[in-house]
């Protein structure tokens, strides 16, 4: 009986808080809708002040159409030369790729900006800047320049005369870097600095988020009573000040406190009820922290079935999204429970790789350390050899005779005629065949450049003739409906559905052919697009991975890259069967790698081979040096690996 009105009161907060959701996502959309209307009527600053307001209401429900309104907004801003809102749209992107854990992308778009930003010396934006960089590095558990940041934008923001809440919240997130570092002295010191301001300005939504992290720092020095007081007088004013959104991370804190008075059930209630809140937020970072914390209480009661599976599902979120700090973390917990449940081939496996990635530098640099020692040993051991045959060798000679000589100097002779002969013929042919190849190359060359100045051509011919042109035609027929009163008739509603869903038809055309994306951000949200773009309407889930790629490659190995997916990708959704799709690119020894992963039937390498779009792949490797290798993949499919060089490219 008590399980089942625990249920039911569950379900009512489940719906209250839907309700809630649900009126509010309403309102926004509402705001949405008014300001498209207006965007149809709006031209150059003021079309880029309404997409930058739709794509920050976007935000808060639907964080993918943030995106690409933040993208409108950038090619506004490009288009009309306006230096300022090009900085502030990379920006705006950058903190959306941050919300959606894509952090290279985030890191290379807010690098973007701050190069415009010195352009135009805008000190105050310049500092924005490094507080994003803090705020990423931070994420990346890359601390030191995580502080470097964050200290040069307090620097500025300290010397200039800007808005007061700037000061307080870089002293907060230095305050949260030092914190990870379990210097909890310097946090409660910038914390306090912190505070101090936000009741001095009478900013209340800063004092309660200030008053939430120091009971953070309560939490890490055991003073659990103090941090649930400070906890819940945050709860509090969040309520007050209608951000529902940040209860679950003080509910978080209440949860670990309460572990800590060894109030173990009342915890896990908490845990479980903030994992939902987590999830529906998509707040990976947290969510990870809750089932680590979760897995430590089942740990303490030995649920440790239990355990280990909160603890697996927060591994398979952390590897994700590259939260490194937390790994080492989750490793050592798995290994203990695992051990403590006779699964001693798992904890085995758990704890070695725990101590490798724990040891990995201290490793690399004995390693390296030991091997240069042995090359040295090899090498002085080599020399005394090879003086020890020299002297030999020198005395064997001085006792030939001077006949043997001559017969020597003959025959080195001979073979130095034929050699010479030999090189000669060979350097003519091969010359020609160079000839032939440079040829080949020039005209294939040629072909590939022609069609991607076609494609682009055609794609500007479609988006700034054609589409503008329906676009008008659709604003004057629904003017002259209006006028007639004939807009709100079927047939008239179905006339200009018609016409606008042409219009989205030609704009896509417009862009597969030439992306924007792809010249104006770069390879790697290019191919988000592509691949969201691509596979979102075939149920083929997909991955895309990158390492290394934070500066634009060269343009022509950029569209190599974006034109060489696109053919895979469309050679998967017609022949694959595949329902997932990995995609990784990385840089390493000056080389781009290029990784492309499905699961479907595979094809022989005879097939690989007669294909035009595969032999397209190859005539675009070619032009660039590349090299592509088909296998059959780990997952039953297909595995293409290709390797473009870069040392020449640029």
């Amino acid at each position: 009986m008590l399980k089942l009105k625990a249920m039911k009161v569950k379900i009512a907060i489940f719906f209250l808080f839907f309700t809630i959701f649900a009126l509010e996502s309403q309102n926004i959309r509402k705001k949405i809708d008014s300001l498209k209307q207006e965007v149809k009527f709006l031209r150059d600053t003021s079309l880029i002040k309404s997409l930058d307001k739709i794509s920050g209401l976007y935000k808060r429900i639907d964080i993918d159409s943030s995106l690409i309104f933040a993208k409108k907004s950038l090619e506004g801003a490009v288009a009309i030369k306006n230096d300022k809102f090009t900085a502030l749209a990379y920006n705006n992107l950058g903190t959306i790729y941050e919300s959606k854990s894509l952090l290279d992308s985030a890191l290379y778009c807010h690098k973007r900006s701050l190069q415009i930003k010195t352009k135009i010396k805008d000190t105050i934006g310049i500092a924005d800047t490094y507080n994003n960089f803090g705020i990423i590095y931070d994420l990346r558990g890359e601390y030191l320049k995580s502080l470097q940041n964050y200290f040069k934008a307090l620097e500025v923001y300290e010397s200039t005369n800007v808005t007061f809440n700037k000061v307080p919240m870089v002293l907060v997130n230095i305050g949260i870097v030092y914190k990870k570092q379990k210097n909890y002295k310097k946090v409660l010191e910038f914390y306090t600095k912190a505070i101090k301001i936000y009741k001095d300005n009478n900013h209340k939504l800063g004092t309660v988020i200030t008053t939430g992290n120091i009971a953070s720092v309560y939490l890490e020095l055991k003073d659990y009573k103090q941090a649930i007081i400070n906890s819940l007088e945050a709860k509090k004013g969040f309520k007050e000040l209608s951000y529902e959104v940040y209860l679950p991370f003080m509910d978080h804190n209440i949860a670990i406190a309460k572990d800590g008075l060894e109030e173990y059930l009342e915890a896990r209630k908490i845990y479980n009820s903030i994992i939902i809140e987590f999830e529906n937020q998509n707040a990976l970072f947290e969510l990870s922290d809750a089932k680590i914390n979760l897995a430590k209480n089942y740990t303490k009661t030995n649920n440790l079935h239990f355990a280990i599976k909160e603890l697996k599902e927060a591994l398979i979120i952390i590897k994700k999204n590259k939260f490194k700090e937390k790994e080492l973390t989750v490793l050592k917990l798995l290994s203990k429970n695992q051990g403590n449940l006779n699964s001693f081939k798992e904890a085995y496996n758990n704890l070695i790789t725990y101590d490798i990635k724990k040891d990995s530098v201290f490793e690399q640099e004995k390693t390296k350390a030991i091997l240069e020692l042995e090359t040295k040993y090899q090498t002085e051991k080599k020399e005394k050899e090879l003086l020890e045959t020299r002297t030999e060798k020198a005395e064997t000679e001085l006792a030939l005779s001077k006949t043997i000589t001559w017969v020597y100097i003959l025959i080195g002779g001979l073979a130095l005629a034929i050699m010479l002969f030999f090189n000669i013929s060979q350097r003519n042919k091969r010359k020609n065949q160079e000839e032939i190849l440079a040829q080949k190359e020039r005209g294939l060359k040629a072909i590939i450049d022609a069609q991607e100045e076609e494609r682009s051509k055609i794609a500007r011919e479609l988006h700034d003739g054609v589409v503008q042109q329906i676009g008008s035609v659709i604003l004057k027929s629904r003017n002259m409906l209006s006028k007639m009163d004939l807009l709100r008739s079927k047939e008239s509603q179905e006339l200009l559905e018609s016409l606008e869903n042409s219009n989205q038809d030609l704009r896509n055309i417009s862009h597969q052919m030439m992306p924007r994306t792809l010249k104006e951000l770069g390879i790697i949200p290019a191919l988000n697009d592509l691949l969201e773009g691509s596979l979102a309407l075939s149920n083929i889930k997909f991955s895309l991975e990158h390492f290394n790629i934070e500066e634009r490659l060269p343009q022509k190995i950029e569209v190599t890259i974006y034109r060489i997916i696109q053919e895979l990708i469309n050679n998967i959704i017609k022949h694959s069967k595949a329902d997932e799709v990995s995609v990784q690119l990385f840089n390493t020894n000056n080389t781009a790698i290029l990784i492309v992963e499905d699961n479907g039937v595979g094809f022989s390498s005879k097939e690989s081979k007669k294909g035009i779009g595969l032999l397209n792949i190859s005539s675009r490797l070619d032009l660039v040096k590349g090299e592509v290798n088909y296998a059959p993949s780990p997952k039953s499919g297909t595995l293409v690996t290709i390797k473009i060089p870069l040392e020449n490219a640029y």
